[in-house]
C-alpha cells in the first residue's frame, strides 16, 4: 500500500516529488503514517487525503467534524482508551461505528469489541472508518466539554470561562459563528482555527451585547457591521481585545483579536529562519534607506518578524518610529504610535508626520492603500529604512501589488531592498510544539529592479531571481 499511494498522489498531481521526498524525510525521522505527514506540512488537503487512503485500504474515509461526539460512548470506552488508541466511537442508524487512524489494526478492534460488548452486542452492525490525527484530537477535546452550552447556565461563569481557555490555549483570535439553531465557537491557535464548543443563540446574544457595551458600539445595531476595542483582564494579565462584527445570514458573526498588551516580542532565532535568512536579514537591517516588505496571510506573524527586526537594530544609535494597529508589542526605546479606529489619523498621515521627526528606520504595520504607498515610497527614497506588511501571495507579486495601489514603476524600480514572505508551519506533530516561522526571502538584483521599473512582471520576476541563484 504505501508505495501504491505514493503513486498514486504523484500521477494524480496531489503532491510535487520534490514534496514527496521531504514528507518521507520526515516520515523516517517521525516514524508516522505519510497520510499524517502530508496533511501536517500542508502539502495536501486532508479530504483529498483520506478519500485516496479509503480508496487504496477499502475503509471508508469520514471527517469528525461534520459528525457530533458521542459523549457517552466515548466515556464508556473511556477518553484515555481513545487517546491511547488513537479512535472514536459514535454512532450512526443506530448501530457502533469506529474511526481509527490505523483502521486495520485487527488487535485494537479486539480491544474494542472487548470493551463495547456489553452495550453493543450485534458485531455486524460494525463500521470502521479512516480518520486524520488533527479531526481525532479536536473531537476527543470537545467530548471533554459541554457541546451545546445552555442558556440556564451563569452567563458570567460562561463568558469567563470562554475567555480563560482561549488564553490557556494561547488562540490569537476568537470567532462566533452564527448557524441556523445555534452559534459555533473557533479558536485560531498557531494560525489554524479550532472548533472550541457550541453556544445556544440566546448565550451568544449576551456575549455580543457585552463585547458591544465593552467597545462602546452601538448594541441596537445589528445590519451593518462594526468594530472597536476594548481591554480585558485574564489571570492578571491584560489583553486588548478588537472586536468586529459583520451581518451574516442567521445574525451577526463576531471574531475577537487578543492582543497581550506586555508580549515579549521574540528575536529572529526564536522565530526559526535558517541561519543564512537571519544573516541576510541583519545585514538589510543595517542599510541606510530602502523598502523592506514582508508579505503573509492573516495570523502569519508578520508583525512578530517586524518588531523581531527592529530588536535587531541599535535603537540607542538610530531612530525607530512605528505606526501600528494595534500595538501588539510594546519595545523601550522605539516611539510607537498606533492608528486607531475611529480614523483621526491614518497611515499615510502618520507617515508624513514622522518624517518632520527625523527618524532612521520606520516601521508601517500595513501599506493598505494609495497614499501609505505613495509615503512608505516617499521616506525610502528620502534616506530612511521603510519595513511594512503588504499584502501579496508571494514575493514576485509584492511589486505588482504597489504598482497596483498607484505607485509609478520607474519611482519604484531600486526601492525595495528585499520581500520576506511567511507562514506558519508545525514544529512538531499535533499542536504541543506550537509552529514557527518558514519564509521565502528574495533580495532584489539590479536585473530586477530594471523588471520592476519596467512593470514588475511577477512570473519574469521569479524566473529572473531562479537564474540568479
Amino acid at each position: 500500500m504505501p508505495h501504491r499511494f505514493e503513486e498514486i498522489l504523484l500521477e494524480k498531481g496531489v503532491i510535487t516529488p520534490d514534496q514527496l521526498h521531504i514528507a518521507l524525510i520526515e516520515q523516517q525521522r517521525l516514524n508516522g503514517f505519510l497520510s499524517e505527514i502530508l496533511i501536517d506540512l500542508r502539502f495536501a488537503p486532508p479530504a483529498v487525503v483520506g478519500e485516496l487512503v479509503s480508496q487504496i485500504s477499502g475503509y471508508p474515509y469520514i471527517d469528525l467534524q461534520t459528525i457530533k461526539p458521542d459523549i457517552t460512548l466515548i466515556a464508556q470506552l473511556g477518553k484515555e482508551f481513545c487517546e491511547q488508541h488513537e479512535l472514536i466511537p459514535f454512532q450512526l442508524n443506530e448501530s457502533l461505528h469506529v474511526a481509527m487512524l490505523d483502521p486495520e489494526n485487527v488487535v485494537i478492534q479486539d480491544l474494542v469489541k472487548k470493551e463495547t460488548k456489553d452495550f453493543f452486542p450485534s458485531e455486524p452492525h460494525w463500521a470502521f472508518y479512516h480518520t486524520y490525527r488533527q479531526s481525532l484530537l479536536q473531537t476527543l477535546q470537545l467530548s471533554t466539554q459541554q457541546q451545546v452550552q445552555s442558556p440556564d447556565a451563569s452567563f458570567e461563569d460562561l463568558f469567563a470561562n470562554l475567555l480563560d481557555e482561549a488564553f490557556a490555549q494561547q488562540a490569537s483570535d476568537i470567532h462566533f459563528i452564527p448557524l441556523e439553531q445555534m452559534v459555533l465557537v473557533k479558536f485560531r491557535i498557531h494560525g489554524e482555527l479550532i472548533t472550541y464548543q457550541h453556544f445556544e443563540s440566546t448565550v451568544f446574544d449576551k456575549t455580543s451585547v457585552r463585547f458591544k457595551v465593552l467597545s462602546n458600539l452601538d448594541i441596537a445595531e445589528r445590519r451593518h457591521p462594526q468594530s472597536g476595542g476594548c481591554t480585558m483582564t485574564v489571570h492578571g494579565n491584560h489583553l486588548d481585545c478588537r472586536v468586529s462584527f459583520h451581518p451574516c445570514l442567521w445574525g451577526e458573526s463576531l471574531v475577537i483579536r487578543l492582543l497581550p498588551t506586555h508580549a515579549q516580542a521574540l528575536t529572529l532565532k526564536d522565530l526559526g529562519f535558517a541561519k543564512n535568512q537571519v544573516n541576510t536579514l541583519r545585514t538589510l537591517m543595517n542599510k541606510p534607506s530602502g523598502l523592506f516588505l514582508v508579505c503573509g496571510p492573516t495570523g502569519s506573524g508578520k508583525t512578530t518578524t517586524l518588531h523581531a527586526l527592529l530588536q535587531e537594530c541599535d535603537t540607542a544609535r538610530k531612530n525607530i518610529m512605528t505606526l501600528e494597529q494595534p500595538i501588539e508589542y510594546q519595545v523601550n526605546g522605539i516611539r510607537q504610535t498606533e492608528i486607531s479606529e475611529n480614523g483621526i489619523m491614518s497611515f499615510a498621515d502618520g507617515v508624513r508626520s514622522m518624517l518632520r521627526h527625523d527618524p532612521d528606520i520606520m516601521l508601517i504595520g500595513e501599506i493598505r492603500d494609495e497614499d501609505t504607498a505613495k509615503m512608505a515610497l516617499r521616506a525610502s527614497m528620502t534616506g530612511h529604512l521603510v519595513l511594512a506588511t503588504l499584502h501579496a501571495s508571494c514575493p514576485f507579486v509584492a511589486a505588482a501589488r504597489l504598482i497596483d495601489l498607484g505607485i509609478t514603476p520607474n519611482l519604484l524600480s531600486g526601492q525595495i531592498l528585499a520581500v520576506l514572505s511567511q507562514k506558519l508551519i508545525r514544529t512538531a506533530r499535533g499542536r504541543k510544539k506550537g509552529r514557527k516561522a518558514h519564509g521565502e526571502l528574495v533580495v532584489f538584483t539590479d536585473a530586477m529592479h530594471q523588471l520592476v521599473g519596467e512593470g514588475g512582471n511577477s512570473s519574469k520576476l521569479r524566473s529572473l531571481y531562479v537564474k540568479s541563484k
